[in-house]
């Protein structure tokens, strides 16, 4: 994505009890950044969210538990 689409920076954000999705992230080199609080609302209940990023520079699978 980085080269195909001249990216610089990719975002993803996940709720913190979403194990599967937080393993994802990491396995794919992305980095946690800290908590949006409120982030989404789903199903009528403001979300917390955890934000992850990754950076064209970044080694594939640098992704690191906080």
């Amino acid at each position: 994505a980085f080269d195909t689409l001249r990216l610089h920076r990719i975002e993803a954000a996940c709720i913190p009890d979403n194990a599967r999705s937080i393993r994802v992230l990491e396995k794919a080199g992305f980095r946690r950044e800290g908590l949006l609080r409120s982030y989404l609302r789903i199903n009528g209940i403001w979300q917390d969210h955890y934000l992850y990023a990754r950076i064209e520079d970044d080694p594939p699978g640098a992704g690191t538990k906080d």
